[in-house]
């Protein structure tokens, strides 16, 4: 959480570093899983279509519940509660 705004309204993209380092964690995790010699050595099976589907659920769940947060901060209390302190 970088900012009180929405990460739509101060853009995604802005940390160039942030979004190479989740591709390249992606990537590694994704080979880990996927490729048998690592499989193999990491003692890890493949994940189905629905363990994939969950996965990747759970993982955007924190951003939709910060930027719900947001918004009730915004909305029902007039003004953000909380500060980011630096």
């Amino acid at each position: 959480m970088r900012s009180e705004k929405s990460i739509f309204k101060i853009g995604v993209f802005k940390n160039i570093y942030l979004i190479g380092s989740v591709f390249v964690g992606i990537l590694m995790q994704t080979i880990v899983v996927v490729v048998p010699l690592f499989a193999k050595v990491f003692n890890v099976v493949p994940l189905n279509k629905i363990q994939w589907i969950i996965i990747i659920m759970i993982s955007i769940l924190p951003i939709l519940i910060m930027e719900w947060q947001k918004k009730i901060n915004e909305t029902k209390q007039g003004k953000i509660i909380y500060r980011i302190i630096n």
